[in-house]
Formats: structure tokens, sequence, C-alpha cells
């Protein structure tokens, strides 16, 4: 007896076991089912970002369909929709008027939600089937409401030839998360708005989401930079990542990733590459996206500016290089020093800080130091992309720049020298060398030194009219004030409750929050005024 007890028990327990691993989440790297699949690296890259995930036999199912209710769950988790830790909390904002919600087999409060946000329309609420595959056509309608799309003008925008075939509800969505790159068509030139959506078609549009940063839920969890170094001592192994805002070391997941063109390749190549980088909640590296090599130089160079000159039987150069990184560098004993200029210099110990150089090195010793002829300007931000800064131009000076391309690459920092973004709006001190000051547009940002960074300003009137249409809109103030609104900006009423440009019209007081360049983050629509009725 006491045998068969004990034989029941470890049953028991294996079976417990068992099942508890089952539940854990089931990363990229153990689908046995991806190999040579076109979605393979987007389905990573959404499964590292807890996004989406497999299933417990280890497959992820490509090809499999979304049913309608996996779609919903699927898109709303990744839209910040959190309902899950209280399965039985109430729905936030209950729609006014009273609908018919169908009752589901599982993931009731996120259709319950999804009806209250106005996420489903009418027509599919009718025949909602939680087990149905869900068509293109509405996962284009779940997108466009979702992230708020403007309703799209069709100007610029490649119809497709199918268009037809959809339901007329769904062609502005359709056309809508196509002007805005999210969805596409296939070869032929058709959008296939009732054919199904499969389970790696979906990791794509969630790795496309990703890229463009529709997710704030998981854009601190997107990086992108160089690789200077790997270190395989410690158990996992450890990058670094250098970004415009220094360096920083990341551990790797044992289940990395890395792939480059589409392909998956082993992670130990990505030294001196440019990569983007996805991080797991364990804030480890699951999965690498291989950019572009960084050239070699011939000659091994640092670019910085100096910090100290210690001259003796042994000398060393402290530069603080062009990454915000401070470098102790052996002086040659038979080290030159030159300028972009034919004077002589005055020697190592006429270097003063902050002066910019190239140093060379050779054998890790620096054999020659050049002294870069630099210019400033100060000026504001207006505009800051990932390859163009604008500064505003308020007819600048003989042949000074009011844009830099490549800004990147420039260390930036504030006033206090720490690292630092620049964002629109920032008053900046930027030093670059201009190679042809006869020419244009060949400037070389060295350093952006953030010197102000102005806090929003409220701006009140009376509105003339709305201007402008897709992402550039404008807001007409009386007494011909222009602002432009921007492409995220909040639009509202006093009391928080979201509303669009079409519920604001001629006459409506409102009031706007600006930040330094002049562009409306925040917009208000003042309550009006009460009617006395006698």
């Amino acid at each position: 007896m006491f045998k068969v007890s004990t034989r029941i028990m470890l049953l028991v327990l294996l079976v417990v076991a068992l099942t508890l691993t089952s539940l854990q989440p089931v990363n990229a790297a153990l689908f046995t089912d991806l190999e040579g699949h076109w979605a393979c690296e987007p389905i990573c890259r959404a499964n590292v970002v807890d996004l989406i995930n497999g299933y417990p036999d280890g497959k992820f199912r490509p090809e499999q369909s979304l049913s309608e209710m996996e779609a919903l769950v699927l898109f709303m988790r990744a839209a910040g929709y959190n309902l899950d830790k209280n399965k039985n909390s109430r729905v936030k904002n209950p729609p006014i008027t009273t609908v018919t919600i169908p009752q589901v087999s599982w993931g009731q409060n996120y259709l319950d939600q999804a009806v209250a946000d106005n996420l489903i329309d009418k027509s599919w609420l009718a025949d909602f089937n939680g087990n149905n595959p869900i068509t293109r056509a509405r996962t284009a309608g779940l997108l466009y409401r979702l992230l708020r799309l403007p309703e799209s003008g069709n100007e610029g925008v490649t119809s497709f030839n199918d268009l037809n075939k959809a339901p007329p509800e769904y062609l502005n969505s359709i056309m809508a998360v196509a002007g805005v790159g999210i969805m596409s068509g296939f070869a032929d030139g058709s959008f296939h708005p009732q054919k199904g959506l499969k389970r790696g078609e979906a990791a794509a549009l969630l790795d496309s989401l990703i890229k463009d940063n529709w997710l704030q839920s998981v854009t601190n969890r997107q990086l992108e930079g160089w690789i200077p170094r790997i270190d395989f001592k410690p158990n996992p192994p450890e990058i670094e990542l250098q970004t415009l805002q220094g360096s920083k070391k990341y551990k790797l997941s044992s289940e990395v990733k890395c792939f480059k063109n589409g392909k998956e390749c082993p992670y130990q190549q990505i030294l001196h590459w440019r990569v983007i980088i996805h991080l797991n909640n364990k804030k480890q590296v699951g999965c690498i996206t291989l950019l572009e090599k960084r050239a070699t130089e011939k000659e091994n160079k640092i670019r910085g500016t100096i910090r100290a000159v210690a001259l003796g039987q042994d000398s060393f150069l402290t530069l603080v290089d062009l990454y915000g990184k401070e470098q102790i560098l052996p002086l040659s004993w038979g080290a030159e020093l030159g300028s972009g200029e034919k004077k002589k210099t005055k020697g190592f110990q006429a270097l003063k800080p902050g002066t910019f150089v190239d140093a060379y090195l050779s054998a890790d010793e620096v054999t020659k130091v050049i002294v870069l002829q630099t210019k400033s300007l100060s000026g504001n931000v207006v505009s800051v992309t990932g390859k163009r800064l604008e500064l505003e131009n308020k007819g600048s000076k003989g042949n000074q720049p009011t844009w830099f391309n490549y800004w990147d690459r420039a260390r930036t920092i504030d006033k206090d020298g720490r690292s630092d973004h620049v964002l629109r709006g920032d008053k900046v001190k930027i030093t670059y060398l201009d190679p042809d000051p006869e020419g244009i547009d060949d400037e070389i940002p060295l350093e952006i030194i953030i010197t102000g960074r102005p806090q929003w300003k409220k701006v009140t009137g009376e509105v003339e009219g709305i201007a402008g249409s897709g992402e550039v809109r404008q807001v007409i103030l009386k007494k011909n004030k222009n602002y432009t609104l921007d492409a995220n900006a909040t639009v509202c009423r006093e009391d928080g409750s979201a509303i669009t440009l079409s519920n604001i019209n001629p006459g409506d007081k409102v009031e706007a929050m600006v930040d330094g360049a002049g562009i409306i983050m925040k917009l208000i629509l003042k309550n009006p005024p009460t009617k006395q009725t006698t």
C-alpha cells in the first residue's frame, strides 16, 4: 500500500511539474517550426518584447489562422490594455447606449472593454464570433481604431485593385493603415480584404508597430547603436552598445537570436556593426538585427577633446571621445603635434582642455595629434529627425549653416557636461568642422551643447480655422496666430475626454500647450458658455 501511494504521489508531482513547465512563455529560440520561414525575425522580435507567444509544444504555427478573439486580445495588449491581472474587474468607461455583447469562452473582459472603447464597429459586433478567423479588413478596422489614426484623404496612397470586395465600412480603415505603412497589399496590387490573417502575419504587423514606435509600452525595449566590444568571460556574455547617450553593457539571453538581411546568423559576428537590439523582460538581449558594418579606417584614429596632458618619463594624453567616454592614451616619445593650418604649434603642453583633436595611434600609442579647426554657432532647434537637425533661420550671418546632417554622430551634452539628447525647441551651441567654407551641406558636427530647454507655454484664444491635412495640421487663432499641431498631440475637452480636430469649430475657445519650437503638444477645447434662459 505504501509503495502504491508513493508511486501515485510521484506521478502527481510529475504531472504538476509538467503543467507548470507548459505554462512558461516559449521563447522564439525554442520554436521548432520557424526554420526558413519568412516571418522568423519579426516573430522573434515580437516574442522577445512579450507581445506574442508560442505553444507549449515548442511550436509557433505561423501559418495558422488567427481568430477574431485572439486578434482582439493580441492587439489590445500590444496597445497597452492590461486586463489579465484582474479578470473580474469592471469595464472602464462603459458604453452609454445599451448594446448586446456576445458571451465568449475566454477574454470576455477584453471584448467588453473593446465595445466600451468603440474598438469594434457595429457590423462586426453584430456577427462577432470569437472562433472565426479574423479578416484582413477587420484587422485594419481594429488597428485604425486602436491607434486612433486620422481618416485617410486617399491622396498619395496607392489604391488596391480589389477594394470592391471589402465591406464599405472598412474602406477608410484599409486606406488609413496602408497610408501610414502599417499594412500593405500583395505583389499583384490586391489587398485581399476577406482573407484571413495568419499568426506569422500578425507577428509581422506587431513588428511593424514596434519599429515605427506605435507601441509606447515597448519603446524602451528597442535600442539602436554600435557594438564596440563583446565580453565572453561573464556568463552570460555581455555586449557594449554605444549610442548617442553613451555606452551601456547588456547581458545576452541564453536564447538570443541574431539576424542579418532577414536570415539567422551567429551573434559572435556583431562586433563593429550598427545594430538594433530588443530586450526581454529581464533586460537581457533577446534579439539582434544587424544593420551595417562600421567602416574601419586604415589608421586607428580617435576624435575628441583634450581633457589633460601629462608629460614626463611616461607621458599620457587624456581625451574625451565623441561618445563621451574618457580615454587615457600613452604618448609616444616621438609623437607629432600638427594643425590644419601651416603655423607652428607650441607643443603638447600648450594644448588646452576642450580643444578638438584627431589622435592617431600605432601599437596602442599616440604617434600624431592634429588640432582641428572648428567653428561654432548657437540657435534654437526647430526640427530634429534621425539624420537631420534644423535650426531656426533668423537670417544667419555669413555662411553659417542652418541645418546639420548626421548630427547623431556628434557628442551631445547639456551645459553641465552630462550626456543628453536633443529635443525640438532646445537652445544649442554647435561646434563643427567646415571642410569647404564655400560649399554647402558639408559641415561635420562635433559637439552639441544644450544650453537651454524651454518649458511648455500656455496659449489661449479663439479658433478661426483648422488648416492642413493628414499629419500636418494647423490651428489658426484670431489675430493671425498660426500653430502647427504635433502629429502625436493630445486633443481633449476640459474634463480630459479625448476628441478629434473635427470637434473643434471656428469661434471655439481653446487652450494650447506649445513646446519650445511653438508646436502644439496638447489642445484643450474650453467648455462653451451656458446660455441663460428667461
